[in-house]
């Protein structure tokens, strides 16, 4: 199957959660097409405008991109200012929202420079997933332990460019590009509603929500989000 009108030129972009690496998408990039080319991009930048810039700096010409969590708002934030670069996006678990709470955010930051690291973590990862489910328990160890490996500082300053996020509602209808959102019904951070507000405000969008699934879809449910975004990908014109 042909996903991309220009299959040599185009790669799927991938930016991972807040303390993730590219182990969030190895199951979900096992199933996609050859034909389509991942490349896992990760920035450790303290504000959302230079993870945009250290993004851009490290993608090709033109790309489409996917996000999750922290990686999504990274991915919406390159959209809108790299409009003619980025030709596709996907969104998983995030919102465009400005930070509700940011002294809350701040907080989290300075629990996890000092020595409560793993607290944090323990919070964290008892709600990334929808327990119950199949992988619940395996996506929260694997979050814990991705993180683990991001270590303490690299984690606080990602979460130092959440606390520090503006409201994006206002540009996101400039997005022009097709925009697939894809949610687990049980998403414990963003909930599903947010996804389907996204989808309804771009010219081309469409929302896709994944049942029993928490946080991580591309973990939870590999093969699943692997259908769902191949087949946007041989529909959406790319």
């Amino acid at each position: 199957m042909r996903i991309f009108r220009n299959a040599e030129a185009m790669t799927l972009v991938e930016i991972p959660a807040l303390g993730c690496d590219a182990g969030l998408y190895e199951p979900f990039n096992a199933h996609l097409p050859r034909t389509v080319e991942t490349q896992v991009l990760d920035t450790t930048q303290d504000r959302m405008d230079q993870c945009v810039a250290d993004i851009l700096a490290k993608s090709p010409h033109e790309f489409v991109l996917l996000g999750t969590s922290f990686g999504a708002r990274v991915a919406m934030e390159t959209a809108v200012a790299a409009q003619a670069r980025v030709k596709g996006l996907i969104i998983i678990g995030s919102g465009p929202s400005g930070v509700a709470d940011q002294a809350g955010g701040l907080k989290r930051s300075a629990r996890v420079r000092g020595n409560e690291f793993e607290n944090v973590l323990q919070e964290m990862g008892d709600i990334i997933s929808h327990l119950p489910g199949p992988r619940g328990v395996s996506t929260m160890e694997a979050f814990r332990a991705m993180s683990r490996n991001m270590g303490a500082e690299n984690f606080a300053r990602q979460s130092d460019a959440l606390a520090h996020r503006i409201d994006l509602w206002p540009r996101i209808p400039e997005i022009k590009c097709p925009v697939l959102c894809l949610w687990g019904s049980n998403d414990q951070y963003t909930a599903a509603d947010v996804g389907e507000k996204i989808a309804a405000t771009v010219p081309h969008g469409k929302f896709v929500v994944m049942k029993e699934c928490g946080h991580f879809p591309t973990l939870e449910y590999p093969a699943q989000s692997a259908d769902i975004v191949s087949n946007w990908l041989a529909t959406s014109g790319l």
